[in-house]
């Protein structure tokens, strides 16, 4: 990963312009968390991955914390200046 994506989505999120897809939603639901656990997430990691273009997931950094034996991914996306959360799942 590059710094220049940790910062914009760092930044996305200190301006609140994180914007959170209709799946993001509905899976932070089905989970019974909130946006603030997944932003936590995303600014507090344990680690951090990247799923690269052409391979079979979607282009993205993945933000994963621990928490005892579950773990807590949220995937953020972009295009431009948008940065997106894709998906949220707890497992």
């Amino acid at each position: 990963m590059l710094d220049w994506e940790l910062t914009a989505i760092w930044q996305a999120v200190d301006q609140d312009t994180l914007l959170f897809s209709r799946h993001a939603r509905q899976e932070l639901s089905l989970d019974a968390l909130t946006f603030e656990d997944a932003t936590d997430v995303i600014c507090f990691p344990d680690e951090i991955s990247k799923d690269l273009p052409g391979g079979t997931r979607a282009p993205g950094l993945n933000f994963d914390r621990h928490f005892a034996r579950v773990r807590f991914r949220v995937k953020v996306g972009w295009n431009g200046s948008y940065y997106i959360v894709v998906t949220a799942m707890s497992n």
